[in-house]
């Protein structure tokens, strides 16, 4: 029994420590053809091969691993999954990942994958499994079509896997030869280009291996970018740029190789992406009435991000019809930062936000606003909230500007103590957002005040529309409503006067809820 026990410990013992003693063949491909991240064939341009991605096998990783014949290989003990960097490197146009792989696993209990990892267009990563067989050196090549989405434009790491995410049954794997390759191109039939300049700068999106493009200009752009240069790969290659003719428009390299055989079109789109519109002008406030985190009308507070480090959104300042606006682009939500200057907003009333998307779908939509308080701490201790959906008011619309002012007490969720703000965050599934004008205000003023601005509405009634004209006060916003209580239209003049679009109408009456810088009244409406 005890024989029996010894030879099963010997057994198990020689497969947890069973490693190659040779190493696989050396590639024979030329060093023009690919891009290296572990061999001794090629220069390398792997940086580390050993990040703290909180793998079991963290420090343990050996780039070095001699098989015993003083050839070297990659080892991964106690592997589940382990990264790579590399130098970011623009391997779109290769055509297969080579990898020599050796373990003692068996395919049945253990799929081994990998991926490339990239930050430029396209998928990020999709993980492949590898074919392998137990105890000897595998060589496969997986073509990049295996890699679904994937364009391999800006490569800057790679990630080899075990037994899917969260693996917590570690194996031993060896690696060689870890490429990108292409298949080599007959010399003089070359048609890529190399670079791309537009407007006399480096296009940072280029990559040799991707023939189209979508280049996302500001609102409010008339100049039409020129393409000023395009570099081929093969200086005997000839290139012919036609620019774009307008905005929206294409922009075209024709590339066509020394031989004449090969013709490669580069597409360049311009397209205008955002708002349609200027944002909303916020009306003139004193400065005691305002505290602003962002808006070109007012003095803001001093934030310390618009990109907090527990948030997974981005956020990007671009210009808007002359305008300094937010673009941000939701993955869930995004976290606004002033703990060292935190808003004393307790004599506020009000908080006001412009945004826009162009999101066809709101169904499920949401637009979600937080305001974290302090209270003197360290962390919150309460927080305002504010839900922004299809079926609020003011209601998320597509392709235009909806503009919240609301009042704090009456419209905000949860404790409404605000005089420690430290955190506003945005929560939304919207895809991309542009913000503008984020304020509180205070528009409590007095009934004389208000009383003393000079409305006239006229003709009323009217077949067509009412014009509304004031002497001494901003019109901010108009709602019209019918007898049932159904808003009807809505407009935000931001003006001494405005025109009420009545035409659509049916014949009744309606009634005006007019905001002001002096605060808010309602008139009756006539429609014949």
């Amino acid at each position: 029994m005890k024989k029996i026990t010894f030879l099963c410990m010997l057994l198990i013992s020689s497969l947890a420590f069973a490693q190659p003693t040779t190493s696989p063949a050396a590639p024979t491909n030329d060093a023009v053809d690919v891009v290296s991240v572990y061999g001794d064939t090629y220069t390398n341009i792997a940086t580390n091969y050993d990040p703290n991605w909180g793998q079991s096998g963290h420090t343990q990783v050996n780039p070095s691993y001699d098989v015993g014949t003083g050839a070297l290989v990659l080892a991964y003990p106690n592997f589940n999954y382990q990264g790579t960097e590399v130098t970011t490197t623009d391997a779109s146009q290769m055509e297969f990942l080579h990898i020599d792989i050796w373990t003692s696993a068996s395919p049945g209990a253990t799929d081994i994958q990998v991926s490339p990892i990239n930050n430029g267009s396209g998928a990020g990563e999709t993980l492949v499994s590898i074919a392998y067989t137990s105890g000897t050196w595998t060589s496969v090549d997986i073509p990049k079509s295996a890699f679904t989405g994937m364009t391999w434009d800006s490569v800057f790491q790679m990630k080899f896997a075990a037994n899917g995410p969260g693996s917590t049954v570690p194996v031993d794997i060896y690696l060689d030869n870890v490429y990108f390759w292409k298949n080599p191109t007959a010399p003089g039939s070359d048609a890529t280009l190399s670079a791309l300049e537009i407007d006399g700068s480096p296009f940072a999106s280029f990559a040799s291996g991707i023939t189209n493009y979508t280049v996302e200009l500001s609102p409010g752009t008339t100049v039409v970018p020129q393409i000023t240069t395009a570099t081929t790969s093969d200086p005997a290659a000839n290139a012919v740029i036609t620019q774009a003719p307008a905005i929206p428009g294409d922009a075209t390299v024709m590339v066509t190789s020394q031989n004449g055989t090969v013709m490669e079109t580069y597409t360049i789109s311009f397209v205008i992406a955002g708002p349609t519109s200027a944002a909303p002008t916020p009306p003139t406030r004193a400065p005691q009435n305002v505290i602003s985190l962002f808006s070109n009308a007012y003095t803001n507070t001093t934030i310390e991000t618009w990109n907090a480090s527990f948030d997974d959104s981005v956020s990007e300042d671009v210009v808007v019809f002359g305008d300094d606006v937010k673009k941000i682009t939701f993955t869930n939500f995004i976290g606004v930062e002033f703990t060292n200057n935190r808003i004393d907003a307790s004599t506020m009333s009000h908080f006001h936000m412009d945004f826009w998307t162009d999101n066809p779908d709101l169904v499920g939509k949401v637009f979600n606003s937080k305001f974290s308080q302090w209270g003197g701490t360290n962390s919150e201790v309460s927080a305002l909230e504010l839900n922004i959906n299809g079926g609020t008011t003011p209601a998320l619309a597509t392709g235009t500007w909806v503009s919240i002012d609301v009042e704090i007490d009456t419209n905000f969720s949860n404790n409404l103590t605000r005089d420690d703000l430290a955190q506003f965050l945005i929560t939304s599934n919207l895809g991309v957002v542009y913000v503008d004008n984020i304020y509180f205000h205070n528009n409590i003023l007095s009934t004389e005040e208000f009383n003393a601005a000079s409305f006239k509405t006229y003709p009323n009634p009217t077949n067509d529309s009412w014009n509304v004209v004031t002497d001494n006060v901003i019109i901010n916003a108009i709602q019209v409503y019918d007898i049932a209580g159904r808003q009807v239209t809505a407009m935000t003049p931001n003006a001494l006067n405005a025109t009420i679009d009545g035409s659509a109408l049916k014949a009744g009456i309606y009634f005006a809820k007019i905001q002001t810088d002096k605060g808010q009244s309602s008139i009756k409406l006539v429609k014949n």
